[in-house]
């Protein structure tokens, strides 16, 4: 590292993070570097399972909708690992999980500003002169320091964990873990899955599958009415586009946190195939004798307990209002993931805008702060709508964000793509 200053430090290296550093690396006129805390680059490893897909076709990649001729497209990845065609006669749009990992670490190769094992500990800004001193610190307490005109947040989100479990944290475990601890459970009398998102209803089919080697008793519960399929309409996609999220960010805040909150199928869902296959599954296994699994909806969890190596918890079916317990030996946590505030952002945290509800407030175009210097990704569900997590949007994102930098257009970006109308002349 050196004295210069960088036109962006990007914090976290995620794949919209990643999309950035693959989009910036052929700009001769912009200098960025890229920092995460983690040792390697490695995406929601502990819920990889070998057939798992992501719920996006190939095309929503690291870079193609902002440049489909880019040396770091899925299909580039493909063809220099001998994979095309292969790719081709599977005929299927849906990138294996695992793939995609292989693919950005692929991406990562052939990147030489993308830093891991550094986090970074401390962002402080020179309001005079407008400039960033970002402060890492590596697992071997080497401490780097480097200057930037622009910061871009790509940090991650957490597994949410209610307070009535941290007293628990480490026994009581987290779908996103699951790889991590699955040999453990074989030998387990009871293992509860609670929240009915695509995490969730993986885990409860993987566990499904061998439900009569282990003899285990498998319960999935969920606060939802019902296992929600994930709404893949093509109109519906439309609400992951340019238009809407425009359309979306010029609603009042209240509106558009009541929207959000209905759309929550739209990316809370679970894939249809897959509740599809989980119900053929239980027809096949429900003829096996000493095969006992429960799955109960409308299910409030409200409590939990721990006595001799057992949970109890406390619940409440709440179309009946009833209350009820369950037991198990493991409880698995499927309630989604929540945005936590990068500690390396309190000393600047005065600087930023935030809601009446004390939530990063990001600007229309993606910018956290009046000087419009410091961006953030994967933020913003309550401001730009469901596009925000979107892998499929993150090169539009990082498109604004690179031609706002270099007061120029870069990449082009499609403002009106869809056939609906969202507000009618």
């Amino acid at each position: 590292m050196n004295n210069d200053i960088y036109d962006i430090v990007g914090v976290g290296v995620g794949p919209f993070n990643l999309s950035l550093a693959c989009m910036t690396e052929p700009l001769a006129d912009m200098r960025c570097i890229f920092f995460d805390k983690k040792s390697n680059f490695d995406w929601h490893s502990g819920i990889m399972l070998e057939w798992s897909t992501l719920q996006i076709p190939f095309i929503a990649d690291l870079v193609t909708f902002a440049d489909p001729t880019s040396q770091f497209s899925f299909l580039n990845y493909l063809k220099s690992q001998g994979l095309l065609y292969q790719y081709y006669i599977r005929e299927n749009f849906f990138i294996l999980r695992s793939e995609y990992n292989d693919y950005c670490q692929w991406a990562i190769a052939r990147l030489n500003n993308v830093h891991f094992d550094n986090h970074v500990e401390k962002i402080s800004y020179d309001e005079k002169s407008k400039i960033y001193t970002v402060e890492t610190r590596s697992s071997q307490n080497v401490c780097t320091q480097v200057k930037a005109r622009h910061i871009v947040l790509g940090t991650g989100t957490s597994p949410v964990l209610p307070d009535f479990c941290r007293s628990f944290k480490g026994d009581i475990h987290f779908s996103a873990d699951y790889l991590a601890h699955k040999q453990d459970y074989k030998d387990k009398k009871s293992i509860t899955i609670v929240g009915s998102g695509q995490s969730g209803a993986e885990v409860y089919y993987d566990l499904l599958t061998e439900i009569d080697l282990h003899q285990y008793q498998l319960n999935w519960i969920t606060r939802s009415e019902r296992f929600i399929a994930m709404d893949l309409g093509k109109l519906t996609l439309e609400l992951t586009s340019p238009d809407y999220t425009n359309h979306f960010y010029n609603l009042p805040a209240q509106k558009r946190d009541e929207i959000i909150h209905k759309q929550a199928p739209l990316y809370k869902g679970i894939n249809l195939t897959l509740i599809n296959d989980i119900y053929d599954l239980l027809y096949i296994k429900s003829k096996k004798l000493g095969v006992s699994t429960r799955l109960i909806t409308n299910t409030q969890l409200n409590q939990v307990i721990r006595k001799d190596e057992l949970f109890t918890l406390y619940c409440t079916k709440q179309d009946v209002e009833k209350d009820f317990t369950l037991e198990s030996e493991i409880v698995i946590l499927s309630l989604g993931y929540e945005y936590k505030i990068p500690e390396c952002l309190h000393p600047i945290a005065h600087l930023l805008n935030w809601d009446n509800k004390e939530r990063l407030l990001p600007n229309k175009d993606y910018t956290l702060n009046n000087d419009k210097n410091i961006y953030a990704q994967n933020i913003g569900l309550y401001t730009h709508g469901i596009s925000a997590p979107d892998l499929g949007m993150g090169c539009y994102r990082n498109s604004i964000i690179i031609n706002q930098i270099l007061n120029r257009e870069v990449y082009p970006v499609e403002h009106k793509i869809c056939f609906q109308e969202f507000l009618p002349e």
